[in-house]
């Protein structure tokens, strides 16, 4: 008798060193994916900031080259555009309002 209650209680003894053990285990797992989550997600915030930044580079690059002033210096200084003269401009469409 005394043989199986010891038995008996080794067992009990081992699957609770057993569950103790998948419980700190399933723990140490969650707390280490957390962690990598926090990585993951700080990497994440620095990418997007350095997009951010990329992005007001690019509308201010962008508002530079759609800029007026610039296309006009362009056309008649690089593209050898010249204003019309007065005879030089035709009259395609006709609204009918102006007779």
């Amino acid at each position: 008798m005394n043989d199986k209650g010891r038995s008996r209680g080794d067992w009990r003894l081992a699957v609770l060193a057993f569950f103790i053990f998948l419980v700190l285990f399933i723990y140490s797992s969650l707390n280490l994916k957390n962690v990598d989550l926090g990585y993951e997600q700080h990497e994440l915030l620095l990418a997007e900031q350095r997009l951010r930044l990329e992005i007001d580079s690019l509308q201010a690059r962008k508002a530079g080259l759609l800029n007026l002033e610039r296309m006009e210096r362009v056309a008649r200084e690089e593209l050898g555009f010249q204003y019309p003269q007065a005879g030089q401009i035709i009259k395609v469409v006709d609204n009918g309002h102006e007779r």
